[in-house]
């Protein structure tokens, strides 16, 4: 049928109403496959924006990583066992980042530096040794006995965790050449002066005599608590349950007969 004048291919009415720009006639096109191809676009088009705009899977979110407290003393631990294990120098903030199941920036976040963690892991393991002698001590009880249960919370401590006694042991002895120094007095100190303050207590209430050497009795004495607790951490040997009341005994009343 001959077109009439100013009337749309597309459309089929006049030229310029009911037609979308872009979809006029051009010469050898067949506009029916213009319009067909245009909407089909559109369709594609509109699929793949609702597809974009769609909730994201589960498979691909992130779940926020743990933190506080608990994230703290996991990696204490790690950095513990792996100080311990390696020295400083080889044990690195990723495997302690990975032995507590966290990301390294939330480990430097915790700790900041490689050298701060190391430092304070030992201080933790020092301020360790002083509660429970703290607890032991300030019982109402004789000497002998807080003695003994300060030796046997030191050993249960050293059995649980061996790692962090080895760890001071090897920094204040054996140290890595690349090793930030440390102050062995935080570490020995605590028990140390405690321990002379207990034995000044019992001469003054006459459970220890008065003409002792007190430093000599703390060295003695603490030298056969250091003596196991070596055995089980580099050797291995178990630390005997009645090991606090024998060396009490020894300490006490001595080897004579």
């Amino acid at each position: 049928m001959p077109r009439r004048h100013g009337e749309s291919l597309v459309s089929g009415g006049p030229k310029g109403k009911g037609q979308r720009p872009g979809t006029e006639h051009r010469s050898g096109q067949n506009p029916l496959t213009l319009r067909v191809d245009v909407t089909r676009f559109r369709f594609i088009g509109q699929g793949q924006k609702a597809a974009d705009m769609g909730t994201p899977s589960t498979s691909s979110a992130t779940a926020p990583e743990v933190t506080g407290p608990d994230l703290r003393t996991r990696l204490l631990r790690s950095a513990t066992a792996l100080f311990s294990a390696h020295g400083y120098v080889a044990t690195s903030m990723r495997a302690v980042a990975e032995g507590a199941g966290c990301t390294k920036p939330n480990l430097y976040y915790h700790f900041g530096s490689k050298e701060a963690l190391f430092a304070k892991c030992l201080h933790v393991e020092g301020q360790g040794y002083v509660e429970l002698i703290g607890e032991a001590f300030a019982r109402q009880a004789p000497v002998a006995e807080r003695l003994r249960v300060a030796m046997g919370l030191f050993f249960e401590h050293v059995r649980a965790d061996p790692a962090g006694m080895r760890l001071v042991y090897n920094a204040l002895e054996a140290p890595d050449p690349g090793q930030p120094s440390i102050d062995a007095t935080e570490l020995r100190g605590g028990p140390v002066s405690m321990t002379a303050d207990l034995i000044q207590v019992g001469i003054a209430g006459g459970e220890i005599r008065s003409d002792l050497n007190v430093e000599d009795a703390v060295l003695a004495l603490l030298g056969m608590v250091d003596h196991r607790c070596r055995r089980l951490v580099f050797e291995g040997e178990p630390i005997p349950e009645d090991c606090p009341e024998r060396l009490v005994d020894i300490f006490f009343n001595g080897v004579s007969k």
